[in-house]
């Protein structure tokens, strides 16, 4: 893609993020490595969705690849975490590849119903492969406990790297021929399709990169939770919630994501002790008053008064996110 137009202040506000266990240690890294971790996971749901326009209603399958990928090679073949972290991206990749050929020959609901589908096909496998097979692999619904991790910070500083990661390309998609093809797809696959863009291409290679980041992700967690289980690890609230950050923050935009979990992250903190009763209830309000009031996201909003400003004033600036 060349090179990445990450702006300064996003760059700077990496460094600080980067520099905040030298300051703080505890709760509030856990808090921010949760953070980290649905920004990821939304980043990577949005290079799909948000920029070539294709609703993937199954990103738990590559995240739960991912999780057992991680268990597996580390609890049955002794991996370290880093090899088998690498592992777990290559086979998301490839899964999003063989998933991604009889998917995307489907269009709008079809393909979303397509991929939940195929998510919940990858659940029960994992779940029954045990039973069915005789041999012992993914734990069945007991699932696999993991060794435990070094501790938080090292957390901290994995699942900061993979929310960078997504970060970066979703910036290089901003201005690469790649990310070009997959918004002529967004807004008209057919028009795209008639000026030469290869479409299937282009949705097999976004879907297999936010998949690697998913599977990234996933692996990640696991560790970090020292246990994966294939219903809860791959349960359908994880991607209404995934779909949920990304549409708060902005879809289609690098930081919608990472506002999306931000926001929400801390809603769900302050509302789990607050509103211990009604904590559902109070969060669907939240989202659904920012989906009224921002219907491009908090990022797009704020991308509409910078443009609506520079338009009144006449002089140009820099929108990002």
């Amino acid at each position: 893609m060349g090179r990445v137009p990450v702006p300064a202040p996003v760059v700077l506000v990496g460094l600080l993020l980067a520099l905040v266990p030298l300051m703080v240690e505890g709760y509030p890294i856990r808090l921010l490595t949760l953070v980290f971790q649905w920004a990821a996971m939304a980043g990577a749901w949005n290079l799909t969705a948000g920029y070539a326009g294709a609703l993937d209603l199954g990103p738990v399958a590559p995240y739960g690849i991912g999780a057992f990928t991680v268990a597996v090679l580390m609890t049955r073949a002794g991996w370290g975490f880093f090899p088998s972290l690498a592992a777990a991206a290559v086979l998301g990749a490839a899964a999003a590849y063989l998933m991604g050929r009889p998917t995307f020959r489907l269009r709008g609901a079809y393909f979303a119903v397509g991929t939940l589908a195929l998510a919940e096909a990858v659940k029960q496998l994992l779940l029954s492969w045990d039973r069915v097979t005789g041999k012992a692999l993914f734990g069945g619904s007991a699932g696999i406990s993991l060794p435990l991790g070094p501790g938080s910070v090292f957390f901290y500083y994995v699942m900061g790297a993979v929310m960078a990661g997504v970060v970066a390309v979703s910036y290089g998609l901003e201005v690469s021929a790649f990310g070009y093809g997959l918004r002529a797809i967004r807004d008209s696959e057919g028009v795209a399709a008639a000026t030469g863009v290869d479409v299937p291409a282009l949705k097999r290679r976004v879907y297999m990169l936010g998949a690697a980041f998913l599977a990234m992700t996933g692996g990640t967690a696991a560790y970090w939770l020292s246990y994966v289980n294939a219903a809860d690890t791959m349960a359908a609230s994880l991607t209404l919630q995934t779909i949920a950050i990304a549409l708060l923050g902005g879809m289609g935009t690098p930081l919608g994501p990472v506002v999306g979990a931000a926001v929400l992250v801390g809603a769900q903190d302050l509302l789990g002790t607050a509103f211990t009763q009604s904590y559902w209830l109070v969060l669907g309000a939240i989202i659904t008053a920012a989906a009224l009031f921002f219907p491009a996201g908090i990022v797009g909003a704020v991308r509409a008064a910078r443009q609506a400003r520079t338009a009144r004033t006449g002089s140009p600036g820099q929108v990002g996110g």
